[in-house]
């Protein structure tokens, strides 16, 4: 995401908050937690429909879906953007 200073600011403090609170990587709980979904499997279903707003990753040797944080902040400060247009 191209951005000026205090986009980048924005971003870099919200990239901060979620590591703080969940680490670099995130569960699909945490995924659920973060951006409000109600279930883990709604968050399942949202990203088998390509609605999701965040990419999930798979990593070799872990069951299941993680979240980069930097990527979640990304997708937040992205919604706030176009919600201030």
């Amino acid at each position: 995401m191209k951005c000026d200073n205090s986009m980048c600011d924005s971003l870099k403090m919200r990239v901060n908050s979620i590591r703080q609170k969940y680490g670099e990587i995130l569960t699909l709980e945490e995924v659920a937690e973060l951006f409000k979904y109600k279930t883990v499997d709604a968050v399942r279903k949202a990203h088998s429909r390509g609605s999701l707003p965040v990419p999930l990753h798979r990593f070799p040797k872990k069951a299941g879906y993680f979240a980069r944080a930097d990527e979640a902040a990304e997708s937040i400060e992205m919604m706030h953007l176009s919600k201030s247009v």
